[in-house]
């Protein structure tokens, strides 16, 4: 493959730094068997099937739920090659199942989710000693003011003007949040430490990175601030200390400047950098770097630009008349009030072949292997919108042909869906809760989710208290972990769901002194919602 140039990569502003390893599940069909023979073995697998079902509809105790599974694993791998090769052909199943995986090096899960407040800051707050209202000094100065559309309170994106060194200070806020994390993790090789980060931790002082092309070399060199992004979440990971981790560092919001007329026609992208850690000395970023695209467009993404309201003389009244800067509005527009609600992913298909390049894979249906384990991945809206559920089901009825990501000893290959669903399910938020009917979890399985709105929300769950909704469990809270266990009886199918209340919570920065949590995030992040930490959960066994 030719050297890609920076101006042929619009999309990080690297070159070409060496391929990775990539292979897609043979489509090549073998001759089929013997017609007979695959018929004798259809009828003893039905056979057997309903002799499983019969006894599942009897069973009365976990004990014996458990030993019918370890029989029923038995089965399936005594007769392991001869289903693949014998009854999917004479039962007319079209595709493959997912290619088997080589044992997890993991037999237990960890999270340590970062906690830290990603929305908009208001333009006014109360004073404390008057109880009078007003103007955030955060917002002074700047020219990011909009609405939200689920909300009538004012508010303005942070940032530094210049973009460089707001990349700069969030990635250090991110370091900390990270050393913080290994300080109170896990040390035991067998349990995968997941680090995760909620979305919009990486906006920008408009709403958006832009995405440019670096013609010739400046002070920051030939990357652009998403590149720079990148390349300091890839520098995070790449320690060995690192090895059993993986990370999910929140989401970036970005634009591309299109050739109109309209100084702020953009396209919008929101995706999710993902890492395996690694030891630089022994391995390499080979299957260990991925992009998670977000698809759904929320009215909770952007915020309305002052110019684009009906009642914008009264915002500016409200506004300091001496604040010159709130009148410039460079506030990036919001594609969701234009009714877009998608995001336009067409550029990472379009790049998909550069990201391979680049050593990054695409997770394209919120779907993935790593080292023998079942994700799926979701970002907000996603989440609401059953995604991850959906293109398993849409895969299950177009007979099984969609391929994911696998990744296992720096080798990346595309393999078929999961049948059994994900051992573990991320969802990383800005205003969502775990939902019950989007779970598409094995039986066993966790979902864990960190939310950048509700950090001040004690963790809880609730059932039946939704009149709209009154045989589901409901959970809240910044953080959230919760398992679901299929139960089967002789007169009901159903999921049990159990929120994990066994955490620890640590402060990333101290109250006051020199590196007090307010000044750290001064200017890149709001300190009116509430402080910035660690909630580190107790390993739990990874879903068989």
């Amino acid at each position: 493959m030719p050297i890609l140039e920076s101006e042929d990569s619009p999309l990080l502003g690297l070159k070409f730094v060496g391929q990775g390893v990539q292979k897609r599940a043979s489509s090549s069909k073998k001759s089929a068997p013997n017609m007979n023979e695959g018929r004798k073995n259809a009828v003893w697998a039905l056979f057997l099937s309903a002799a499983c079902f019969m006894a599942v509809s009897v069973l009365q105790t976990p004990a014996s739920r458990t030993a019918l599974r370890a029989e029923y694993e038995g089965f399936e791998r005594a007769v392991g090659s001869n289903y693949e090769k014998n009854i999917l052909p004479s039962l007319g199943s079209r595709g493959s199942r997912s290619k088997p995986h080589a044992p997890s090096p993991y037999s237990k899960v960890q999270t340590l989710s970062f906690q830290i407040y990603t929305g908009g800051a208001p333009a006014f707050t109360v004073d404390e000693s008057t109880g009078e209202e007003k103007q955030n000094h955060e917002c002074y100065g700047l020219h990011s003011y909009g609405l939200p559309e689920n909300s009538n309170i004012l508010q303005c994106y942070l940032g530094l003007e210049d973009t460089a060194k707001d990349v700069h200070r969030r990635l250090n806020i991110m370091r900390d949040a990270v050393d913080k994390a290994y300080d109170n993790s896990d040390k035991d090789d067998s349990v995968l430490k997941i680090f995760l980060s909620p979305e919009f931790f990486f906006r920008g002082l408009n709403g958006a990175f832009e995405f440019e092309l670096e013609e010739a070399e400046d002070e920051n060199g030939e990357c652009s601030d998403i590149c720079h992004i990148l390349k300091g979440l890839e520098n995070i990971v790449a320690h060995k200390r690192f090895e059993n981790w993986m990370f999910l560092f929140g989401t970036v919001i970005a634009s591309e400047g299109l050739p109109t007329e309209d100084e702020f026609d953009y396209q919008f992208y929101n995706f999710a950098p993902l890492y395996k850690g690694f030891d630089p000395a022994t391995s390499t970023r080979v299957g260990k770097n991925f992009i998670v695209p977000k698809r759904y467009v929320s009215n909770a993404d952007f915020l309305t630009p002052i110019r684009h309201l009906t009642n914008r003389t009264l915002v500016m009244e409200l506004l300091d008349e001496e604040d010159d800067h709130a009148l410039q509005d460079r506030t990036l527009k919001n594609p969701h009030a234009d009714g877009q609600h998608k995001y336009n992913n067409d550029m990472w298909a379009r790049y998909k072949s550069e990201l391979t390049a680049l050593e990054y894979n695409m997770i394209e249906y919120g779907w993935f292997y790593l080292d023998g384990i079942s994700f799926s991945v979701e970002i907000c809206l996603d989440h609401l919108i059953h995604r991850a559920l959906m293109t398993y089901m849409a895969d299950v009825v177009t007979g099984s042909e969609t391929r994911v990501p696998s990744s296992n000893d720096g080798e990346v290959e595309w393999v078929g869906m999961p049948r059994r669903q994900a051992q573990v399910s991320l969802v990383s938020s800005a205003g969502m809760d775990v939902e019950v009917t989007s779970l598409a979890l094995a039986d066993g399985g966790h979902i864990f989710l960190q939310d950048g709105m509700g950090g001040d929300v004690e963790a809880h769950s609730t059932f039946g208290e939704d009149q709209c909704k009154p045989n589901e469990y409901e959970f809240f809270g910044g953080s959230q972990s919760v398992k679901r266990t299929a139960v089967i009886s002789a007169t009901d199918v159903t999921f049990e769901y159990e929120m994990n209340m066994d955490f620890n919570e640590y402060n990333l920065y101290p109250e006051t002194g020199s590196r007090s949590w307010k000044k750290m995030l001064k200017g890149v992040f709001s300190s009116t919602a509430y402080r910035p930490k660690l909630t580190v959960y107790d390993p739990v066994d990874i879903a068989i």
